[in-house]
């Protein structure tokens, strides 16, 4: 009875290569010619998560438009952020409305806010940070379609040293 040899280490490596490679290649593929193939490149950032999320292109708002809104008193700033970071400070004459128990706060929300026209700016901390775009997004589906987000802004606004309480 004869064995036959053990194929070498450098083929068995090279073979599954050769398999991942041309299952990738299929892949990339099938996913061009799909007519509703799968991004091979997004934007990640917080304003291109809300437009992928939402179609609309100007829920964040920039740091100079919400300074401007503040210094005339024409928006309405609204703290994302829980309790206890709200305490700790936050940008002068907000209203906190943490996103974790949004609706035992939406009281408070529509007496700062009874006209669904004016601007409502909300920030939470860290550019990463969603709770501020999840308010928007629910602000927006109770018909405030001037909700606008401050990207990262409690940071921003402490940095530029800005008014806080």
């Amino acid at each position: 009875m004869r064995f036959k040899a053990r194929p070498s280490i450098k083929s068995i490596f090279g073979q599954t290569a050769a398999i991942v490679l041309l299952g990738a290649l299929l892949a990339l593929t099938f996913n061009h010619f799909r007519s509703d193939g799968i991004a091979l490149v997004a934007d990640w950032s917080p304003a291109g998560r809300l437009q992928a999320a939402t179609g609309s292109d100007d829920l964040v708002i920039p740091m100079d438009q919400a300074i401007t809104f503040h210094e005339t008193r024409e928006a309405v700033f609204v703290d994302a952020r829980s309790p206890n970071e709200f305490a700790e400070g936050h940008i002068a004459g907000a209203i906190n409305v943490p996103w974790e128990n949004a609706f035992d706060y939406i009281e408070q929300f529509f007496a700062a806010v009874p006209d669904d026209s004016t601007v409502v700016i909300a920030y939470c901390d860290g550019e990463g940070c969603p709770l501020s775009e999840e308010l928007v997004l629910l602000l927006r589906d109770m018909g405030y379609g001037n909700a606008r987000v401050l990207v990262n802004g409690w940071t921003l606004w402490r940095r530029h040293g800005y008014p806080v309480e």
